[in-house]
């Protein structure tokens, strides 16, 4: 057995029957040509046979005190592995209920905490795979690096792998041999303080000075963010979600001509929607937006399990700044936290991340507190493969998100980049955003307004976002394209 770490174990203990803590991801395939027939009984059995692997062989075993471990047990796939069909005609429509009736529930604690959903029958030729992942396992690039590994840049291959199959790990670097004196050095700081802790009590009087107004903040200070609709508490399972894709070269050509991220410019663009969602439901805020943003410190030598992965919380634009002047805005502020970022240990990230998820908690296990809230949305950047990949033939044509949500706010805004395109999923609670596909139009339209602003006309990169008409693909030169918006809440019991 192996102890579980304190952030995964704060995944299971945050998680009830209204706010499940398991990640979502829909990857759509086209059918092979000449599979078509045989591919998905091919896959369901391949599936079901395959090895399984660390972490998905292994479950909770509670002990006392609240201590947990993971237990290694025989996992059965044909309790993990599902089929389902989805009815003619196979609309996205149709697919995103099913998604949202198959990610209602809870994962269930006597398993290793995973399922994988081989979804037939969508239109134009297509199958989907659904997965549920509990983040206590896993992170979200953790996830999306074993998703490319089963995955093949030849449409030839005939392989299909599963991600819970065992894989080579990265290889890791060679330490370097230490000195005598670096011994001695070692020793010394071992013997002035038990590992970590100095670091993390500086790292705690530091955030205190700043609370106080004797240092300049390096990001926003919790209990600070304004007060939104977004930030009411998780009442039930119903969810609203909708997606969007964004041609990347576009994003990169706004974030290379303004000397900002691609990160940035999503961001300001996640930002200008909101306050124009706002302003439509009458809820304006005359203070900045905060963002609870996680930040990924996985390296090659961390592999793809467990959580490698620190948060902070980001001061967005002012309300009423142009959307030119909101990406200089947003590009400071993030570069403040990334700075922080970078000079804090391993130890003291940890700490930081524990105390952010504990003040998001805070109003729910504290009845009555009126706190301010301390963000008041979640934004989260993957990279996912940029090239053509293929499952035992079958092209990979899409990768959307239904993220999870945390206590408050009860908004997720998640990205990931896949093949030229900027996948982009909104989850929230009907409370919180009722329309979140009339949000995803504001999102659009706030690209093209930052498009307009930053990019001179003969600069701006040939783009190719189509839309389904009739069965065939015309490009629109003018728009990004709006797919699979949801436009009732899901899940709802």
């Amino acid at each position: 057995m192996s102890q579980l770490s304190a952030i995964d174990l704060i995944f299971l203990l945050l998680e009830n029957q209204t706010r499940p803590m398991h990640m979502s991801s829909c990857l759509v395939f086209k059918l092979p040509a000449r599979q078509k027939n045989i591919f998905i009984a091919r896959l369901l059995e391949a599936y079901r046979h395959a090895p399984v692997s660390k972490p998905f062989n292994q479950k909770v075993k509670w002990l006392e005190r609240g201590v947990a471990h993971w237990e290694t047990v025989q996992t059965d796939l044909n309790y993990h592995v599902r089929h389902v069909a989805v009815p003619a005609p196979g609309t996205m429509a149709q697919l995103d209920d099913t998604l949202a009736l198959l990610n209602a529930s809870l994962l269930d604690r006597a398993y290793p905490l995973w399922q994988c959903f081989i979804i037939e029958g969508l239109e134009e030729g297509r199958f989907a795979l659904f997965f549920k992942l509990h983040h206590a396992i896993i992170d979200g690039e953790g996830a999306v690096r074993l998703l490319h590994t089963t995955l093949n840049e030849s449409a030839k291959s005939r392989n299909l792998d599963a991600i819970w199959q065992p894989h080579a790990e990265p290889h890791r670097k060679r330490q370097a041999p230490v000195s005598d004196s670096q011994l001695r050095g070692l020793l010394a700081q071992l013997r002035a303080a038990p590992s970590g802790l100095k670091d993390v009590t500086t790292g705690l009087l530091d955030l205190g000075a700043q609370a106080l107004n004797l240092k300049t903040p390096q990001s926003s200070l919790p209990f600070q963010a304004p007060n939104t609709p977004f930030n009411v508490t998780l009442s039930s399972s119903a969810r609203c979600y909708a997606n969007c894709e964004i041609p990347l070269d576009m994003i990169k050509a706004i974030a290379s001509a303004s000397g900002c991220t691609v990160n940035d410019v999503a961001v300001t663009c996640i930002d200008h929607a909101l306050h124009r969602y706002l302003a439509e439901v009458g809820s304006q805020v005359s203070a900045p937006l905060v963002a609870a943003m996680p930040l990924s410190t996985r390296t090659q030598a961390h592999g793809t399990g467990g959580n490698q992965v620190t948060a902070d919380l980001v001061q967005m634009g002012q309300p009423g700044a142009a959307i030119g002047e909101r990406l200089r805005q947003v590009h400071a502020s993030a570069g403040r936290v990334k700075n922080k970022a970078m000079t804090m240990s391993a130890a003291m990230r940890q700490v930081h991340s524990l105390l952010l998820l504990s003040l998001t908690a805070l109003p729910e296990l504290t009845p009555g507190l009126s706190a301010a809230p301390s963000s008041n949305v979640l934004i989260s950047n993957m990279a996912g493969p940029r090239e053509q990949l293929y499952l035992g033939g079958a092209p990979l044509v899409a990768m959307h998100g239904l993220p999870i949500l945390p206590p408050t706010p009860c908004l997720n805004v998640t990205f990931v980049s896949v093949l030229g395109r900027i996948c982009l999923a909104v989850a929230s609670t009907p409370e919180a955003m009722s329309n979140p596909a009339r949000y995803i139009e504001l999102l659009l339209a706030a690209v093209n307004e930052l498009e307009r602003a930053i990019l001179p006309r003969s600069s701006v990169p040939a783009r190719s976002p189509r839309k389904a008409t009739t069965g065939k693909n015309r490009a629109s030169k003018k728009t990004v394209k709006k797919s699979r918006a949801a436009k009732k809440p899901a899940g709802r019991k």
